[in-house]
Formats: structure tokens, sequence, C-alpha cells
């Protein structure tokens, strides 16, 4: 899970809305359905105009042509294998942050990869499964994705003060080795990790036919 980032970003996140530090630790439980309902109103907001202070960041699409065709070739071929997840497949950015989202051979799942900045208590990757649940994904970290077109919303819990809140992610690009990912952790967080990626059925590969 996100750990405290750098001040850089915690002052955007104010600009944003949300702070995320606020879930360093997982929250013991998920939004609930009327929080979703005001943070889905928040995020079709920001999709229809990011916050002014990254603008440019969120709404200009730097990935090459290349890469947008290549994701796309790669949702393709998944489409008849695991059909609910291809809307949030691929590697979504935010400020100094990926959500890695690869589909599995079990229909309805996910594994979701994020890395973000490493601090003294953390490895900075994280590992987390995800389940389609009509239009969203509720992971195992008590979160739940949405999805607008080029656009990504993490919902969550503040652990501080029990209040929900928001954090977007834009323009997914092609998924990448997991090990890549995970290079600059030891061996054994390595191993660890992509144990949990291998048993929960998910690949960074085109489907075997």
């Amino acid at each position: 899970m996100r750990k405290p980032p750098l001040i850089a970003l915690m002052v955007n996140l104010i600009i944003f809305g949300c702070c995320l530090p606020i879930i360093a630790q997982q929250s013991k439980r998920y939004p609930t359905e009327n929080e979703l309902q005001q943070l889905m109103k928040q995020f079709l907001s920001f999709v229809a105009s990011p916050s002014p202070g990254n603008r440019d960041f969120y709404i200009r699409d730097r990935r090459n042509e290349n890469e947008t065709q290549k994701l796309k070739a790669f949702v393709r071929a998944w489409l008849p294998v695991n059909p609910d997840v291809a809307p949030f497949l691929g590697q979504w950015t935010a400020l100094e942050e990926t959500q890695n989202i690869y589909p599995s051979t079990i229909k309805g799942k996910v594994c979701i990869i994020e890395t973000f900045i490493p601090t003294a208590n953390d490895i900075g990757i994280s590992f987390a499964q995800g389940t389609i649940s009509g239009k969203q994904v509720r992971t195992s970290e008590r979160t739940i994705l949405v999805q607008q077109g080029n656009y990504l919303g993490v919902t969550f819990i503040n652990t501080s003060n029990n209040q929900a809140g928001i954090y977007e992610y834009a323009w997914p690009k092609p998924l990448v080795d997991p090990a890549k990912l995970m290079s600059y952790i030891s061996q054994a967080d390595r191993n660890r990790l992509l144990q949990q990626f291998k048993e929960a059925g998910c690949s960074d590969t085109l489907p075997q036919r």
C-alpha cells in the first residue's frame, strides 16, 4: 500500500482534495456505496477538468503510437479469457507512482502491483489481488478501483479519520514483466511477490491458445 511520498507530491494531493499518506496502513473497510457515489462525482469532475496544478500531466497523452497499439492488442487478446477486466488492464501512472493491473486466467480476477517511493519502512512496491464487482475492482487491500476512459481512480478509507478519498492515475501503458518492476528490491522480497503473482494465475504475456 502507498506510503507518504515527497513533500511536493503531498502539496499536489492537497490541491486534488485528497491526501495520499492516509492510506499508509491498510483500512479495515471498503468505502460504502454512499461514499463511492460522492467519490465518483469527484472523479468524473476531475476527468472533465483535472486540477490546475497538474493539468498538463493528466491531460497530455505522453504515450507513443506503438505503446498505445501494443496495449490495445494485449487487451483484445485477453477479452475472450477474462472480458470483465479489460478496461482496467495496463500500467496507470500518477505523479510518482504506478498501478500495474495484470489479467488472470481466473475470470473476474486481476493482480495489482503498485510502485511508489520507497521509505525507511517500506520497499516501495506492493501486491494485491482484485475482483471485478460490477464496473469496479475490489482489492485485497480494501481499495475500490473505478475507471473512466483514460483515467483510473483508486478509492480508499483514511485510516486516521475514517473518511473516504480518491487518488487519480491516467494514460495506461503496456504492462511489463513484473520482475522488472521489482529489480530494486531484495531477492527474497522479489521471490515472495512473484510467487503471489504466479499463484493468482496472472500474466504479462498473451494468453495461451
